[in-house]
């Protein structure tokens, strides 16, 4: 009996340890907290009347009283705003009634909080917006504080009672004079579908976002034309940072709807530049809220921004409808940049560019969301992200909008029909509202927490953290409000009181702290000020801002999480204006106040190693590759991507004999390409041969020179590719052009056989060792019918004239959508054998025994590996004798996904029996395979669809099996891609080990790559370049890459150098990358698609 009872009582304390979370929601009742922002539809102010009648309201959490304890202020809509004063643990009064606060029934949106007239105490500005014919009603608030929580508006005396619907406001110090400006994010009118202003021209310099200057005699002076800010968008949020650390505080707006975000950097005259276009390779579309931190411990500044993605497929397919092609380039057309309905994580690069790495973090879906707030929330160093989540009614189902569309119509026509001499009405007046609205869904959804684990690996935390309880959440706040060294958060709900929520981690981890207040001789807490900490070769950057994520404010307080670590090794803190303050050997888990009169200057010093390999050169080639238009998606709607922008060709040879490096660049269909000849002085000069003037119709894909002829001298074989021309026309024909030995070219169209494929590339071998160069022709696509498997060619050179090889085995037909491949002896048996890579393919080995060739299997981790592969490359990276190989993959920053157990698929048959062949694409979400494009689309491509399927939600609700048919799925092609990792495999006796690259390699596809030894220890580095831009417009473009170094151990494994560290940048959508020697230094071309041409001389160490 007794083991029993112990049995029975060790089984209860697990089970109530197992129920504990990181986070635990605070009943109402037990912290006094009761405000609710409750909402209602009326007749003269509605979601059919104002688009962001749902949006809710903020959060604002700060000192007010300075008693070191955390207060909050909460916003309301069509309730009045609260004040709370903090008792301590965890227990608050409403001050409210007696602080000043008015509720005088205007509408909160923002919270800000700042103390803007150097008292030291902080003050509290509030946004303003709706009411449309009121003017008066959305005038902001700024209450002054007066101490012992008593307030005075005075925002009419400061000159900021503006009522230009102002969704939020951020107060920093732009001029670094020591006085903290204000930022307005001011709103055109957010008309819904009944609006006076629906449709009415929403740019109008009225509705410009504004800039006031504090000019330190207690009020501020509107400077937004003199600062360069006057812009009108649909702004949300905003973030105020210094993101390139020259000591000024920069801007980052997201803006709604086709308004890009703002990027804007600061440049210390008062003024700022907008770089949007330069620094951020695309944005959100329906950007809401902003955050920004170091999310990856680089000691730089990362931005994430919240859109409206949905996670779940039925919520993605029946409430979002398609991005129309012709509205996304028109956006892009008219400024508005790169655009796509879905998160953004933005690592800053350090160089002045982003990267957005939504997709690698899994982070990029949380549905419609508002606040977003990355801190770290369980003290580990590594910073999370909470996101709030949740939309009353969902205003943006498909279905729900065309019925209350048509019910809307009815009850119009209908009172016209019995009323006929009425004249005009407010259709409000007759429109049964409640009844209306009662057809759009209303569906409460969790919240989202995704814990950091380092390496920008995020998990997807929300249950087991406590914070999964479905609601219609908004503005969020965190903030250590018991003082115990853990972040709580504060969310504002619509239509349920506000949570609280206690953060455990102090009581449930063994993980540390260490919290640091800045301030000046004043006790006002100095925004901008920025802190390192050192600990055990660890580093953490933080700079001090409170507005954070939408409509709200943080705390003003630096919180680090130093792990198990009891000793800071060092926190630095730069101020303001320049100082610093150094500290060392601090023992965590306490809370430090500082000082700016403690800063004190210090010689700045460079680094110990400004070396660079790689140092662009942009003299050298002046060409810009310019692709033709085509629009691959009027032959096939459902492609992944388009297949008519994989140029340019590039091929580096001494085509003269002057013993100086050439370079040819073949172009797009409809552009001539050239060939150019280096000088004695390291210039270039166009060649006067250049026969390929009259092929200018045929797309160059890759190029080669070789000596086909075995005369010494180089000859140029084009490989022809792309999509803009039906399957087996003339256009896809390669050529080769005879050297005479003075880089003088004749085309001599009998030397080739009449081989009518779509290439991707050459590779020259003496496969038959009979002294001559071979062929290797593989080929992408047949076209218009991807993702058929296309037949590749090998050409036998016979004294210059080729041949297509007997294929005994059938090793090349039919082998796939092959991009690359390689000619490599990798068994040591003196044969050249080949590797080919593809998309949906696995690594393929086509083995040749004494000049006969035959597919041969490889290994489990190479045979069942299929991917996206598009480069290949052999080498001997572990200096063992044997050749190793690299393969380039489409990378994990995609919104495709891909593993063994939910492969992505496709399927391509003619579904509907109509004489065309459907794509369908496939994706697995929580466990079931579902189409991966929506109902519009994919009726557009099977129309048979909408005779059985009537409805978004319908659609949405079925698994691949049921749109398509069980039978028509398993007698279709069928292609599957389980991995889309960039790897390295060592080659071990002819056997092969898989070592996926580290990932800052899988940021981004991996086009073409050299392996070489960049740094001169003897070692096999990487040097990789990729992107891939022509992606269709519902998912986000590969356009995170920007060249990458990876230095080689010797063993497999490689460490990766960006930008910052080598000099090497190649940002576009780089296709080709070929060793070129200048002057005999030695450099690196990079041929990019639809852009410049670069060049890299590359330094010795």
């Amino acid at each position: 009996m007794k083991v029993k009872f112990i049995v029975v009582l060790l089984l209860f304390f697990t089970i109530g340890n197992a129920q504990k979370t990181v986070f635990e929601l605070i009943d109402p009742d037990s912290s006094g907290i009761h405000f609710n922002n409750y909402i209602e539809d009326k007749k003269d102010h509605n979601i059919l009347l104002y688009a962001n009648y749902y949006g809710g309201a903020g959060v604002g959490i700060a000192d007010f009283n300075n008693d070191g304890l955390q207060d909050i202020y909460l916003a309301g809509n069509l309730v009045g705003d609260k004040i709370y004063r903090n008792e301590g643990a965890l227990k608050f009064i409403d001050l409210t009634q007696e602080s000043g606060i008015i509720d005088d029934g205007s509408w909160s949106s923002g919270v800000s909080i700042a103390d803007v007239n150097n008292d030291g105490l902080v003050d509290i500005y509030v946004s303003k917006e709706l009411y449309d014919d009121n003017p008066g009603l959305r005038k902001n608030k700024l209450y002054i504080n007066m101490g012992n929580f008593k307030f005075i508006e005075a925002a009419q005396q400061w000159g900021v009672d503006v009522s230009a619907r102002t969704r939020h406001a951020v107060f920093f110090d732009y001029n670094n004079d020591g006085l903290l400006d204000l930022y307005l994010l001011n709103q055109p009118p957010n008309p819904g579908n009944y609006s006076k202003f629906f449709g009415a021209d929403l740019t109008l310099p009225e509705y410009s976002l504004q800039l006031f200057k504090n000019t330190g005699n207690n009020n501020f002076l509107d400077v937004t034309k003199e600062a360069g800010l006057f812009r009108t968008g649909f702004p949300n949020a905003v973030v105020a940072s210094d993101f390139n650390k020259d000591g000024l505080t920069d801007l980052y707006v997201a803006n709604d709807f086709n308004a890009p975000d703002f990027y804007y950097l600061n440049k210390g005259d008062g003024s700022f530049s907008y770089n949007t276009e330069i620094s951020l390779k695309h944005t959100s579309f329906y950007s809401m809220g902003v955050d920004s931190s170091d999310i990856n411990n680089d000691g730089f500044l990362d931005v994430m921004v919240a859109d409206m993605t949905a996670e779940d497929n039925f919520r993605l397919k029946s409430n979002m409808s398609a991005m129309d092609p012709s509205t996304f380039w028109k956006v892009v057309e008219d400024g508005g940049h790169f655009q796509y309905m879905f998160n953004t994580l933005q690592i800053n690069n350090g160089d002045d560019t982003f990267s957005d790495v939504a997709q690698f973090t899994n982070t990029s879906s949380t549905d419609w969301s508002w606040a977003n707030l990355i801190a770290d929330f369980d003290n580990d160093g590594h910073k999370d992200i909470y996101v709030t989540n949740g939309l009353l009614r969902d205003i943006r189902n498909t279905d729900a909008d065309k019925k209350l569309g048509e019910f809307v119509i009815n009850i119009a026509d209908q009172y016209v029909k019995n009323n006929p001499n009425e004249g005009d009405i407010d259709l409000f007046d007759i429109l049964p509202l409640e009844k209306a609205l009662e057809i759009v869904p209303s569906v409460k959804l969790k919240n989202y927490f995704f814990k950091n684990y380092g390496d920008l690996n995020f998990k997807n935390e929300t249950q087991k953290w406590g914070l999964d309880q479905p609601s219609f959440s908004n503005g969020a706040s965190y903030a250590d409000l018991d003082n115990d060294g853990d972040l709580e958060i504060v969310v504002n709900n619509v239509n349920e009181k506000a949570f609280l929520y206690k953060n455990n981690s102090i009581e449930q981890k063994n993980n540390s702290f260490l919290r640091v207040s800045l301030k000046d001789d004043k006790n006002k807490t100095l925004l901008g000020t920025k802190a390192d900490i050192y600990s055990k070769g660890n580093h953490q950057f933080f700079e001090t801002t409170n507005v954070r994520g939408i409509y709200s404010t943080s705390e003003d307080i630096i919180h680090f999480g130093t792990g198990i670590n009891d000793i800071v090794d060092s926190l630095i803190v730069e101020w303001p204006n320049g100082s610093k303050s150094k500290l060392f050997n601090l023992k965590s888990n306490q809370k430090l106040t500082l000082f700016s009169s403690s800063g004190k200057r210090y010689n700045s010093s460079k680094g110990s190693n400004d070396f660079k390999i790689f140092e662009e050169d942009r003299s050298k080639i002046q060409y810009t590759h310019i692709e033709n238009i085509f629009d691959d998606y009027k032959k096939q709607i459902l492609l992944p991507h388009k297949l008519s922008q994989f140029g340019p060709a590039v091929a580096v040879a001494d085509v003269n004999g002057d013993r100086l490096e050439d370079v040819y660049i073949g172009s797009a269909s409809g552009k001539s390409s050239k060939l150019y000849l280096q000088t004695k002085e390291g210039g270039f000069v166009l060649s006067g041969s250049q026969p390929w003037n009259f092929h200018k119709a045929l797309e160059d894909v890759d190029a080669v020179f070789f000596d086909s002829d075995n005369d010494g001298d180089n000859d140029l074989y084009v490989v022809s590719g792309g999509n803009e021309f039906a399957p087996n026309s003339s256009t896809y024909l390669d050529r080769l052009y005879i050297n005479n030995g003075k880089g003088v070219y004749s085309f001599n169209r009998d030397l080739l056989p009449s081989n009518y494929n779509s290439g991707s590339v050459v590779r020259v071998n003496d496969f038959d060792n009979d002294g001559d160069q071979d062929l290797f022709i593989a080929s992408r696509m047949i076209p218009w019918n991807y993702p058929e498997p296309a037949s590749s060619n090998l050409l036998v050179n016979n004294n210059g004239k080729f041949s297509n090889y007997y294929d005994p085995n059938s090793s090349f037909k039919d082998l796939g959508l092959v991009t690359d491949g390689v000619w490599s002896d990798y068994d040591l048996d003196g044969d050249q054998d080949l590797f080919v890579v593809g998309e949906w393919m696995p690594l393929t080995l086509i083995k040749n025994e004494n000049g006969i060739f035959k597919k041969q299997k490889l290994n489990d981790s190479c045979d069942e590996v299929y991917g996206w592969w598009y480069s290949i490359e052999a080498g001997d990276l572990n200096g063992d004798g044997t050749e190793d190989l690299v393969l380039g993959n489409l990378g994990e920053n995609y919104k495709y996904k891909a593993s063994k157990e939910e492969p992505f698929e496709v399927f391509y048959d003619d579904f509907d029996e109509n004489g065309v062949k459907d794509i369908v694409l496939a994706y697995y979400n929580y466990g079931i395979q579902f189409p991966l494009r929506g109902f519009s689309c994919s009726s557009q491509q099977v129309p048979e669809l909408k005779n059985k399927i009537k409805k978004y939600d319908l659609f949405a609700s079925l698994d691949v099996q049921d749109v398509y048919g069980q039978v028509n799925l398993e007698n279709a092609l069928r292609l599957q891609a389980n991995s889309f990792k960039s790897t390295v495999l060592i080659n071990k006796q002819g056997k092969f080990k898989n070592h996926p690259l580290p990932y800052q390699a899988q940021l981004s596809s991996i086009n073409d790559f050299i392996i070489d030894d960049f740094n001169e220890d003897g070692i096999k580095d990487i040097l990789a370049i990729g992107n891939l831009y022509n992606a269709e417009i519902e998912t986000t473009r590969n356009d995170a890459g920007n060249g990458i170094l990876l230095i080689g151990n010797g063993e497999g494994q490689f460490d990766s150098k960006l930008r910052k560290e080598t000099g090497f940048y190649a940002p576009s959508d780089a296709k080709k990358i070929i060793p070129l020697s200048i002057n005999n230094q030695k450099g690196v071309l990079v041929g990019n698609n639809n852009d410049l041409l670069q060049y890299f001389k590359t330094n010795k160490p």
